[in-house]
């Protein structure tokens, strides 16, 4: 027993140190953390940059921004596991046989509105969005979020992909392109205060086209909402652009991350993203107005557990979850071990308690020779046992007190044949005293009478011959 209890005990302590090992494993922070952002001079790349910024200051590690072709691309990477976090447009999956379940993702936040733009050529001769008919445009690549919702655009003014001449050209070339006439015009979608709108808009003659029936197209695509760009935003001096709102749609961009990043890393990032001085550099105006509740709507993916927690910290468990979720394999081995403990310490119990009880057969063939010793006695002709009587008593006495000394309380409480070899004493100890006193009764009245002993085998004849003499003896001293 006294092994178990030190085996136990050295399993507990292992138990305890792998515990740490793995609560300090699962809240750490990863050496380095990657982020899939897009094309060079995008709003993605820029907001990328500013986040991986201010995640080095915040957690001390390595943060790498890695450029990449736009939100389908950024989804490949979250589910291939090539990345920790990226931007990504609603439906840009949608209707390419991409798989896109619940559990392939993440989300973490809504961080801007991405708005479409239509931006015309000097030399395109486009006026309305119906223009774009046979024109050469750029609308993005095929794993971008431009692509997608440029896509959706056509479908909605009834442009077939092949009733355009597409032009695959990135960010920076669009503004050199517009100026030659080589390119009649830009699909592109992003926040308003982009680095790419504000060069293209800087275009000499460039114009920007209105979405006809922009609430229509929005409120066939639940992930698309109505928007207006306002007049003179890209430039209000004698060439205002634009001259009027534009009327036109937007899609949120999302921050993702993969299921199984860690928690505390969740935390950390969603701090900085819902941090009011991250949200004013970045001019993040829907987040710093409105708050969790811009940031979390509409979430195309499953909420990741650490944004949840800041988003809603009273639901924040008192363990890590991760560090929960690493555990509960060693806390099945562990109640696992102490059961199998219990088993064999009980095993080890009734096997000592079987040893016991080898033991008690000595005692009870003890009782039984004195049960057999005494049946001869209170029989013989003096009727007078007495001493014999008192010495079996005395061995009974002495046996029990031997016996008993041998188990403990709780061999007793458990073992039966203790408690049964108890008995078979007291049954054996109140025979014999039976027999003592009627000896001493015996005895004490035959010295009253002056009477001598008389053979008897019961106590019943006894008396009967008692009387019997008792009445002889009346009738001689009559006659005399």
């Amino acid at each position: 027993m006294k092994y178990i209890k030190s085996f136990l005990l050295c399993m507990v302590l292992l138990v305890v140190a792998g515990g740490g090992f793995l609560y300090h494993a699962s809240t750490r922070v990863p050496a380095k953390i990657l982020i899939a952002s897009g094309p060079a001079g995008g709003n993605y790349y820029q907001l990328s940059k500013d986040l991986a910024s201010r995640l080095e200051q915040t957690l001390g590690t390595q943060v790498e921004v890695i450029e990449s072709r736009g939100a389908l691309d950024n989804l490949h990477r979250i589910q291939d596991r090539l990345v920790d976090f990226a931007l990504y447009q609603p439906d840009t999956a949608r209707g390419t046989n991409e798989d896109e379940s619940p559990d392939s993702a993440a989300f973490v936040a809504n961080l801007y509105s991405e708005v479409l733009h239509i931006f015309a050529g000097p030399k395109s001769g486009i006026e309305t969005a119906t223009d774009l008919r046979g024109k050469k445009l750029a609308i993005g690549s095929r794993e971008s979020g431009d692509y997608s919702i440029n896509k959706t655009l056509l479908e909605h003014l009834g442009i077939g992909l092949n009733e355009i001449e597409v032009v695959d050209v990135v960010y920076k070339d669009i503004p050199d392109l517009l100026r030659s006439g080589k390119l009649d015009a830009a699909c592109m979608a992003g926040g308003l205060h982009s680095p790419a709108f504000v060069e293209t808009a800087a275009v000499p003659g460039v114009r920007l086209i209105p979405v006809p029936f922009a609430e229509a197209m929005a409120l066939h695509h639940v992930s698309t909402f109505p928007t207006s760009i306002p007049a003179g935003f890209y430039r209000s001096d004698t060439s205002v652009l634009p001259a009027n709102d534009i009327n036109t749609v937007s899609r949120r961009a999302k921050l993702l991350t993969r299921p199984d990043t860690p928690t505390v890393l969740v935390e950390a990032v969603t701090n900085v993203v819902m941090d009011e001085y991250f949200q004013r550099s970045n001019e993040l105006h829907e987040l710093f107005d409105r708050g969790k509740g811009f940031a979390m709507a509409n979430p195309e993916f499953p909420i990741h557990t650490g944004a949840e927690h800041i988003y809603n910290p009273e639901l924040k468990p008192l363990l890590n979850p991760d560090f929960v979720e690493a555990t509960e394999g060693l806390r099945s081995f562990f109640f696992s071990l102490l059961i199998a403990g219990w088993l064999l310490a009980r095993w080890l119990r009734d096997r000592r308690l079987k040893q016991d009880e080898h033991e008690l057969d000595r005692f009870v063939r003890l009782v039984l020779e004195i049960e057999r010793r005494q049946l001869g006695l209170d029989e013989d002709e003096s009727g007078n046992d007495v001493e014999q009587l008192q010495r079996l008593l005395d061995e009974v006495t002495q046996l029990r007190q031997e016996a008993l000394g041998e188990f403990n309380a709780h061999s007793m409480n458990e073992d039966p044949s203790v408690a049964c070899f108890v008995q078979m004493c007291h049954a054996l100890s109140n025979k014999i005293n039976a027999k003592l006193t009627r000896q001493r009764t015996d005895r004490q009245i035959r010295l009253l009478m002056g009477l001598a002993p008389i053979k008897t085998t019961h106590g019943v004849e006894k008396r009967d011959a008692i009387e019997r003499e008792t009445e002889d003896h009346g009738d001689e001293s009559g006659t005399t």
